[in-house]
């Protein structure tokens, strides 16, 4: 047996692992507890990642769908006839009519990623769909407004604060977004130990809020008025570090005027937070010396999540917060800068902005169903399910269908994948090298900075390939350079002759070769140095102080406090006020995380569905379930947007009266390729979420996912 040390890449966390292997097969897998980062913490579900890589469902030779049913073929075969499509439709309609999705779980992995964009640009491809725009596209809007850039992103200085205030985020099970903390809770909690408060801003008690802190009940989607009624508290008291604001700051008069309607007292109407607990909280805020808002998932689905992050981010920045110790902090990335993005792209659905070169998801159907000019042919998947983690899920289906063509690349045969013309065998995480992701190496958001390096841990099962290796060829195939450069493209293509090589392919492999110049880039040696660090390796800490009139990204090199845009959208939150007023009474709809699942990839895993698991539920408060007529293990009707799904009923003391949640990614009973999922019984949230131009957030493309107004009956027996 053999012991590897490398780190988990499901979610931020990135926490490090040692895995026990024999003969190519993953035996054990255990917290890191040398770990630099993580110090031996790690999830259920990266423990049980070799469930994932040894699945009896797992792919190990191309597929192609032929007269409704998928043959296996060989890979010269299915490179050939893709690249030879590909091409056709590109020189039939152009590099527009080709799109790509890429999913939440090879997204932290940062190779494949990059490999994804250098292939839809060989096409001159701009469509990359991804889960961003379902969770935290909001946040890459507004580090461009008010920092400068996408990538310009601050965080809680967690380890020092004195003051945490968290709105819509659950750390005991999805750990935290935007932020990597290993061990959570034990972080949070020991705010409280040193003498601080932690608040939590959420319609229901969750996990986290049971562990530490002070649980604070809000009305769904109304966490832009708690901002500005927050906002404007600080205002009234003047409680504004005016000579900070003055030297690194723009537009505070403005954002002052925005706020300047929104009293604790009128707020408390829609959030039904008493103003007097606001009042409290604003009080312990300003006391705290270091005190951060956070908000995330929860508020990032709301209809107003680019507002909430714009007026979260002032309030830590005009209270003195930003760039403070205890505050929050601009964390530093560890490979240098990429290019500067070029102009601001707009779909032609609706003339919706890109999002950090992304298109919304909630468009993709459009994309792929409107005629003209740029409509969408050829689709790839990567490692994604949107049919079952994007709304609108029976348009979805119908685009598929429409599509000239489609390619689905991933470790198994899921529901989108059903749709495909060809399914491409591809890797689990622990078969590939791999640094840690993006929002490490680009962004720098991490309170510990920290670096690793991890070597493949076990061969490629089968016949699967690097999803790297596979756009190369497909480039070469379709003579169209990777990322445009024919000096790279020749670079692949040699690294794919000397592959067949013994010894010497290893030392050519074009993404070691890749991850290798990005490291030597952070002046972090090469491979061979990183490998002297199989427990990560720290890096130089954080910093307060150095932001601030340094490092911020704007033309003007200041925090800009009120984009045009923004404060023009704050105009209409009057009429929204309104409406909240109107429809009190209305129940509404959130998405609730569970310990073993993550979106829709982890119910092939018999470990994670087991006996009441095999399901999603609604869950209700119980004054709420009598007013609806509904009863514990009962099942319920839940509707909107014209659809609805049937649906078993738990009755939970911790949801907000008003308010019912269904998790969402699950609905896995047509997946033929999913042994274990198919056996499920839950059902897809997203089918009666709205979609399309209409329903998303203007600026930053989120789809609508919380705070969606539901209606709820009762099923009769056998309904």
């Amino acid at each position: 047996m053999k012991q590897h040390k490398t780190f988990c890449r499901i979610c931020e966390a990135q926490c490090g692992l040692i895995v026990t292997t024999r003969d190519e097969q993953v035996i054990s897998i255990e917290p890191n507890r040398q770990h630099v980062a993580s110090s031996g913490y790690a999830c259920i579900k990266g423990l049980k990642m070799g469930d994932f890589i040894h699945s009896p469902d797992r792919l190990k030779t191309p597929l192609k769908k032929v007269n409704g049913s998928f043959e296996p073929i060989s890979w010269e075969q299915a490179l050939r006839e893709i690249g030879d499509k590909l091409k056709a439709i590109h020189q039939q309609h152009g590099g527009e009519a080709i799109a790509a999705y890429m999913g939440n779980p090879i997204g932290f992995s940062l190779w494949p990623t990059m490999a994804m964009t250098f292939f839809l640009k060989a096409f001159g491809a701009d469509k990359l769909f991804t889960p961003g725009t379902q969770d935290c596209a909001n946040k890459f809007a507004g580090g461009e407004r008010l920092f400068g850039g996408a990538n310009e992103q601050v965080f809680p200085d967690i380890d020092h604060t004195q003051l945490l205030i968290a709105v819509g985020t659950n750390p005991v099970i999805s750990k935290m977004s935007f932020i990597s903390v290993p061990h959570p809770m034990d972080r949070i909690s020991a705010i409280e130990e040193r003498g601080g408060k932690v608040y939590w801003i959420n319609p229901r008690r969750t996990e986290s809020a049971k562990r530490a802190g002070e649980h604070i009940a809000i009305r769904p989607d109304t966490d832009v008025f708690f901002m500005l009624g927050f906002l404007n508290e600080i205002i009234r008291r003047d409680a504004v570090d005016h000579d900070r604001v003055t030297r690194y700051m723009n537009g505070y008069d403005l954002l002052a005027q925005t706020a300047a309607p929104w009293t604790l007292q009128r707020v408390a109407a829609v959030t039904l937070i008493p103003a007097e607990k606001m009042y409290q909280m604003v009080t312990a805020y300003l006391e705290a010396d270091g005190a951060a808002i956070f908000s995330s998932t929860g508020v990032n689905q709301g209809r107003f999540g680019l507002l909430v992050y714009w007026l979260q981010e002032a309030i830590n920045a005009i209270t003195g917060n930003l760039d403070k110790r205890g505050g929050v902090l601009a964390g530093k990335a560890v490979f240098p800068p990429g290019p500067a993005p070029g102009p601001q792209q707009t779909s032609r659905i609706g003339n919706t902005p890109y999002v950090n070169s992304t298109i919304p998801a909630a468009i993709m159907a459009d994309e792929i169903l409107t005629p003209g000019p740029g409509q969408v042919r050829a689709m790839f998947n990567m490692s994604g399910n949107p049919l079952l983690t994007c709304p609108g899920s029976h348009r979805l289906a119908e685009a598929f269908d429409h599509l000239e063509f489609f390619v689905c690349l991933d470790i198994v045969r899921n529901e989108t994948a059903e749709y495909a013309d060809y399914i491409l065998p591809t890797l689990h995480s622990l078969e590939r090298a791999d640094v840690p992701f993006y929002f490490f190496t680009m962004m720098g958001l991490m309170p510990v900075r920290s670096f690793s390096y991890t070597d493949a841990v076990v061969a490629a099962a089968g016949e699967s390939r690097d999803e790297g290796l596979v756009f190369r060829q497909l480039c070469r195939i379709s003579g169209m350079p990777l990322a445009g450069s024919r000096s790279l493209q020749w670079l692949s293509n040699m690294a794919e002759k000397l592959a067949r090589v013994p010894y010497l392919g290893k030392l050519t492999s074009l993404d070691r070769l890749f991850l290798g110049m990005l490291i030597r880039s952070a002046k972090l040696g090469g491979l061979r140095k990183m490998r002297r660090y199989p427990d990560g390796r720290l890096l130089t800490p954080n910093q307060p102080g150095d932001y601030l009139g340094q490092r911020v990204k704007t033309p003007s090199g200041k925090v800009e406090l009120a984009p045009a845009d923004l404060i023009e959208r704050a105009k209409s939150l009057e009429n929204t006020y309104r409406e909240e007023l109107a429809k009190k009474s209305a129940l509404k709809l959130i998405q609730k995380r569970e310990r073993f699942t993550h979106n829709s990839w982890a119910h092939n895993v018999q470990a994670f569905v087991k006996g009441e698991r095999a399901s999603n539920y609604l869950y209700i408060h119980p004054a709420d379930a009598v007013a609806h007529g509904l009863t514990e293990g009962g099942s319920a009707r839940v509707s909107a947007n014209g659809n609805h799904i049937d649906i078993p009923v738990r009755l939970d003391d911790d949801m907000m009266p008003g308010t019912v949640s269904v998790p969402h990614g699950w609905g896995h009973q047509s997946a033929a390729g999913l042994s274990v999922a198919s056996k499920t019984t839950g059902v897809n949230v997203n089918i009666i979420l709205p979609d399309g131009p209409d329903s998303i957030e203007p600026a930053s493309g989120m789809a609508h996912m919380n705070g969606v107004i539901v209606a709820v009956t009762a099923l009769g027996p056998g309904a």
